[in-house]
C-alpha cells in the first residue's frame, strides 16, 4: 500500500513539471528579430522573467531601477489591451546602425470574449520598434535606459523612412479601420493606463 501511495505520489509530481514546463515565454536569442518577438510574447503574457532575459538581465537577480520600471509600464500597457495571445504580421530590421540593429515588429493584438464563445475575436493592429544589440552571439534589446541622443536621432529618421513603406501603409490604414470600428478603443485603453 505504501509503494503504491509512493507511485501516485511520483506520477503526480511529474505530471505538475510537465504542466508547470509549458508556462511562460520561449525566449530565443538568436537573431535581432526574433528577440523582438520575444519581447513583445513577454510583455504581453506579464513574463517578467522573460523580459529580462530578451534585455539581457539576469531573470534571477535584481536588475536596474530603470530597467524595472520599463518592464513594469511595457506590461500595463499590454494588460491595458485585454488581448490573449499576438500574431505577428512582419518583424524585420531597418538596418545596422552603428553596431545596433533597429528592428520593427507589426503585429495583432487578439482579444477573445472569453463569455461569449461564438463572438468574433478583436485584432487590435500595433507596432513596437527596439535596438538590438549582439553580445556573445546572443541578441538582447537594448533598454531604454541605455538608448542615446544619437540612437534616438537615427530612431527618427529611419521611422520616417519606414513610414513611406508599404509595410507601414498598411499598418496605418488597419489601425485606422479598427479605430473607426472601434471609435472609443483609444480612450478606454488610456483610462485602463491611469488606473
Amino acid at each position: 500500500m505504501r509503494r503504491l501511495k509512493g507511485l501516485l505520489c511520483c506520477a503526480l509530481v511529474i505530471m505538475l513539471i510537465f504542466s508547470l514546463s509549458g508556462c511562460g515565454v520561449k525566449v530565443s536569442t538568436k537573431s535581432p528579430e526574433s528577440v523582438t518577438k520575444s519581447i513583445v510574447n513577454a510583455y504581453q503574457k506579464g513574463d517578467t522573467e522573460a523580459a529580462k532575459k530578451c534585455l539581457g538581465q539576469d531573470p534571477d537577480k535584481k536588475c536596474a531601477d530603470e530597467i524595472t520600471q520599463e518592464i513594469k509600464y511595457n506590461m500595463k500597457q499590454f494588460k491595458a489591451y485585454g488581448a490573449s495571445e499576438v500574431n505577428f504580421t512582419k518583424c524585420e530590421s531597418l538596418g545596422n546602425f552603428n553596431g545596433y540593429d533597429l528592428v520593427y515588429a507589426i503585429y495583432n493584438l487578439v482579444k477573445k470574449d472569453k463569455d461569449d464563445k461564438k463572438s468574433e475575436a478583436l485584432e487590435i493592429p500595433s507596432m513596437s520598434m527596439y535596438f538590438v544589440k549582439e553580445k556573445d552571439k546572443k541578441y538582447h534589446v537594448v533598454p531604454a535606459k541605455d538608448v542615446t541622443d544619437e540612437m534616438s536621432k537615427i530612431s527618427s529618421e529611419e521611422f520616417a523612412k519606414f513610414m513611406k513603406t508599404e509595410e507601414y501603409k498598411t499598418y496605418e490604414k488597419d489601425y485606422k479601420k479598427f479605430i473607426r470600428k472601434n471609435p472609443n478603443f483609444e480612450e478606454d485603453l488610456k483610462k485602463e493606463m491611469e488606473k
